[in-house]
């Protein structure tokens, strides 16, 4: 098995709108955990997500995500959140609490589900 680096990710001043923006050096991985609704949001670059716990099949049956630039997904409390920057690029990303609207049982996030920005 070969051992994952896991690099800190370097944080912004906190994003309008709520939330911390981070960056991700290319070859990084950061794992998240949400112990309330969360929302991952690509802001730069593209980034392989898995959620939960992953190795279950080929991506959306396994956890795996891609997200371009604009596209978010939400983080249910108590999931994890493998983050990866693609295309040998550095990523950023905002990591921030869904909005009280939103974590609403009409329309909660689901473990892959998108939520509005």
């Amino acid at each position: 098995m070969t051992a994952l680096q896991m690099p800190q990710t370097q944080q912004s001043p906190a994003a309008p709108g709520g939330g911390d923006t981070h960056w991700l050096p290319a070859a990084g991985a950061c794992s998240l955990r949400a112990a309330a609704p969360m929302q991952l949001r690509v802001l730069q670059g593209r980034a392989w997500v898995t959620l939960g716990q992953g190795m279950g099949g080929w991506l959306h049956a396994s956890g795996d995500l891609l997200l371009h630039a604009g596209q978010s997904v939400c983080v249910q409390p108590g999931q994890r959140a493998v983050v990866e920057p693609l295309d040998g690029r550095v990523l950023r990303y905002l990591w921030r609490r869904v909005p009280a609207p939103q974590a609403s049982a009409r329309q909660a996030c689901a473990p892959a589900g998108a939520c509005s920005a």
